[in-house]
């Protein structure tokens, strides 16, 4: 049981990272995207979407700076949403091991970077030749297989061998202590929500903030027809706002355009 649903988690993975890197950043990397896909694969696509979009609102406020990247949250979404799946166990605890189980997986990044800058003598022997029909056939199989090799091993015997081992020692733990998993998901999730909102803040958003927490709060809406409802703001806003940047656009060209007539009638008026 554990190996087909490592076999379908890797699939997921090996789709997403396919997908990805032969069509351009389609956002299949997105915990939310990832966590869905790897749902329907194993067929609870509802815990792959919710946990998807928890694992989403935690990792989104999380940017690499320079060359330091804290966590992988491709490979987390996976890999939380089949424990949950296979375990069946509440999804706040897989939420509560995302942040080590990211920064695990790109420590794995980070120690086959080296392997890869070996290959560059091989890369740029090959593009020497000038055989681009090869080269590009290459470079291909190497984004799709080579760039995240350790990363298939990794995901594949974590879950197919290490899921039951990780059942048992929660099974062992006290009532409060996955409480406290639990809450710490939650937690986890509005830093992630609260370090996205402090890098994006501007008191021109803020009032849509505001707005949004008083539709949930206080008037109990639920999720869906918030988002319909700051949906429908959001497009009046940016129709709004194209229309008032247009209308600057034109002003601008109709100054410009008035501007020398007025310059060459004060160079006659000084010939004269």
């Amino acid at each position: 049981m554990e190996v087909s649903i490592a076999l379908l988690a890797t699939l997921s993975y090996f789709i997403g990272n396919a997908i990805d890197r032969c069509m351009g950043w389609q956002t299949f990397e997105r915990p939310i995207v990832a966590g869905t896909l790897t749902g329907i694969l194993l067929g609870d696509p509802e815990t792959g979407i919710l946990m998807g979009a928890s694992l989403e609102a935690i990792f989104m406020g999380m940017s690499p700076i320079g060359g330091a990247i804290p966590a992988d949250p491709f490979p987390t979404a996976v890999i939380c949403v089949a424990y949950t799946i296979a375990t069946g166990s509440k999804m706040g605890v897989a939420i509560g091991l995302s942040i080590p189980i990211g920064a695990l997986m790109q420590t794995v990044k980070t120690l086959w970077a080296p392997v890869l800058a070996s290959m560059s003598a091989y890369w740029e022997k090959l593009a020497k030749t000038g055989n681009v029909k090869k080269f590009r056939r290459l470079s291909i199989l190497q984004s799709i297989f080579g760039d995240r090799l350790p990363i298939f091993f990794v995901l594949f015997f974590s879950i197919a061998f290490g899921t039951k081992g990780l059942q048992s020692l929660f099974a062992m733990l006290p009532d409060w202590v996955m409480r406290g998993f639990t809450a710490g998901a939650g937690m986890m999730t509005a830093i992630g929500f609260a370090i996205l909102v402090n890098m994006i803040w501007d008191n021109k958003i803020g009032i849509f903030l505001v707005f949004g927490f008083v539709l949930a709060k206080y008037l109990k809406l639920p999720a869906l027809p918030i988002a319909i409802i700051v949906a429908t703001i959001a497009m009046v806003y940016f129709l709004v706002m194209s229309n008032t940047i247009s209308n600057t656009i034109s002003n601008k060209n109709e100054t410009i355009k008035t501007k020398p007539n007025a310059k060459n009638e004060d160079e006659e008026e000084d010939f004269f």
